[in-house]
């Protein structure tokens, strides 16, 4: 399977691409920055853009997606609860729920409900290798639980659900603020103090 990370903007936002490496069809998760170098990067690599998908609302992952949907067709795709947050800054064609899948090609892709960041937030479960984690889950840390619209109960038990997911899985966050710019899911379990909270109160305590 054909992915690329892009790293775009002045928020150490991420940007991802996935496509089938055989039909080259693909899509394109939190185009946040710079619609002209996620263009480039599909045109190098010779992608057919079918799916645009917001992991959730804030504009720093969805600010370029009006653009790349012009430039390529594709449809832009957010959970129900994102729709009514985008305020005008993008549109979209497509609201999903916990559990909705698709394919590029022979591949599959699951979307996960993980609400507590924003309401609406996703997480990407990619032909079972790879874990796009949007604002959820971080490098060593996770998505703010203090913003409005935000839930820490909600985080909290987003970030248990993705505990019961493969340790193989290779975390795709939404920003570069960890030691790395990926690493498994298996490791965030183990070096992640924001998964290893026993309870509420102690995740609430973290810095």
């Amino acid at each position: 399977m054909i992915f690329e990370q892009l790293s775009l903007g002045n928020m150490k936002n991420f940007c991802y691409l996935f496509a089938d490496s055989q039909s080259h069809e693909g899509f394109v998760v939190d185009p946040g920055f710079d619609h002209v170098k996620i263009m480039e990067a599909v045109k190098r690599l010779k992608i057919n853009l079918t799916r645009i998908i917001f992991t959730h609302h804030h504009f720093d992952h969805i600010n370029a997606a009006n653009p790349v949907k012009a430039q390529s067709g594709a449809e832009i795709i957010c959970h129900r609860e994102t729709a009514p947050l985008l305020h005008g800054a993008a549109s979209y064609d497509r609201l999903i729920d916990d559990g909705y899948t698709f394919k590029v090609g022979g591949r599959k892709v699951v979307c996960i409900h993980t609400p507590g960041h924003a309401p609406g937030a996703i997480c990407l479960l990619v032909d079972d290798k790879w874990l796009v984690s949007g604002d959820t889950l971080f490098i060593n840390d996770c998505g703010r639980a203090d913003l409005d619209g935000s839930d820490p109960q909600k985080l909290f038990d987003s970030l248990q659900r993705l505990k019961t997911l493969p340790d193989h899985l290779i975390v795709c966050s939404g920003h570069n603020y960890g030691p790395a710019a990926t690493r498994t899911l298996g490791e965030e379990k183990r070096l992640n103090p924001t998964m290893n909270a026993r309870s509420l109160e102690e995740f609430c305590k973290l810095p």
